[in-house]
């Protein structure tokens, strides 16, 4: 003859029913957590999105817009190259020229650095 209690009945087994609970407890919290961590990613995603739209570059390839920048960086250029190509006497000539005719230099510093150019 069944009983309507609990004890009684073969299927609910009442020692087991606070570890049923509690898991339960656990799978929902987690379940909390990871859509909570989802829209956290996904806030964040969108505005590094919108942070790097509005500073003018692709946000899809950042990375490579970056690596490539680094690559052509001088700071791993061989030490055997040079980072820019050595200019020639009467490049630099004009440049001091120039220097004199908008008086950044005097005559004199003028003719010290022309001979300086011109010994090599």
């Amino acid at each position: 003859m069944r009983t309507a209690g609990l004890v009684d009945d073969p299927v609910i087994d009442p020692t087991t029913m606070g570890a049923a609970t509690g898991m339960g407890g656990f799978i929902g919290l987690f379940v909390v957590l990871f859509i909570g961590a989802a829209i956290f990613s996904a806030v964040v995603g969108i505005r590094k999105y919108r942070i790097l739209r509005d500073a003018g570059t692709d946000p899809f390839t950042v990375d490579a817009a970056v690596a490539a920048k680094v690559l052509r960086s001088d700071v791993l250029r061989g030490s055997d190259e040079p980072a820019t190509a050595p200019r020639s006497i009467e490049e630099r000539l004009a440049e001091l020229d120039g220097l004199l005719a908008r008086g950044v230099i005097t005559a004199d510093e003028h003719r010290e650095a022309r001979a300086a150019v011109l010994r090599g």
